[in-house]
């Protein structure tokens, strides 16, 4: 196999480390932003460029890892109709490369990344998609490659999947920094927050998230409630995410 890598952000940076660390030959890194593309190459030893027109010819695979908006234009001006095209999109419809190429598909890891983390692909499920048996068969040979967690998915369960995704994520990584804000207003360390962070990492481990469930919101402690609303009383709009979020607890659990 010769792969083409098309990006150099976050999620590239992973896979091209990865793949290249399990023998994968890839022969070019392409991102419109030099200095990420230079850098990347770098570290796994390959040529790059920010060009279209000097992308490899004779690959037989490209592995797209580009932000969903820049995925249409990119995929419109390469002209390479006779090689596998796959996107690591967790939102995008595989379909988007109905009419630009015979072999197609989707190689999505359900993983947050940032580049200076470093994590183990072996624990990563990675959920795939081919548009026929030829495509199916060589996305899941290069999966293969980086975890055996494999799962079959289509276009329309992904996208509820990355949303399920951008809730455990992305969201709870941002009340992180809600309460990294609010608990240096008590003038203590986020660090004093990590044991409770940690636990109920743990607990989902054994109890479902319901099960799981804690606090004022679900014993619709009202008291404690208007306490909390009134210190976010002046911090943006965190008062209204307070409510909301109380609310649909109280409410998911009284159903």
């Amino acid at each position: 196999m010769k792969l083409v890598l098309l990006g150099a952000g976050n999620v590239a940076s992973h896979l091209a480390t990865a793949l290249n660390e399990k023998g994968v030959k890839i022969c070019q890194i392409f991102s419109r932003t030099e200095i990420a593309a230079q850098f990347l190459a770098e570290k796994i030893g390959v040529q790059y460029t920010t060009h279209i027109s000097e992308l490899c010819h004779d690959a037989d695979t490209y592995l797209y890892s580009v932000s969903d908006s820049a995925l249409p234009d990119l995929i419109s001006k390469i002209n390479r109709p006779n090689a596998l095209h796959i996107h690591t999109s967790g939102s995008t419809e595989m379909e988007i490369f109905g009419g630009f190429t015979e072999n197609y598909g989707v190689l999505y890891p359900l993983q947050t990344f940032s580049k200076h983390k470093a994590v183990n692909f072996a624990e990563i499920p990675i959920f795939i998609e081919g548009n026929n048996e030829f495509s199916h068969n060589k996305i899941y040979e290069i999966a293969k490659i980086l975890t055996e967690k494999l799962h079959f998915i289509n276009s329309a369960d992904r996208k509820k999947l990355h949303l399920s995704a951008v809730f455990v994520c992305n969201f709870v990584n941002h009340l992180y920094t809600i309460g990294s804000e609010l608990v240096q207003d008590a003038g203590v360390d986020f660090e004093v927050l990590l044991p409770l962070i940690n636990e109920t990492t743990e607990k989902i481990k054994t109890l479902s998230p319901r099960e799981a469930q804690t606090g004022p919101a679900v014993r619709n402690d009202q008291n404690i409630i208007k306490k909390h609303l009134k210190l976010l009383k002046n911090k943006r709009d965190l008062a209204e995410i307070y409510e909301l979020i109380s609310e649909d607890i109280y409410d998911t659990h009284k159903r």
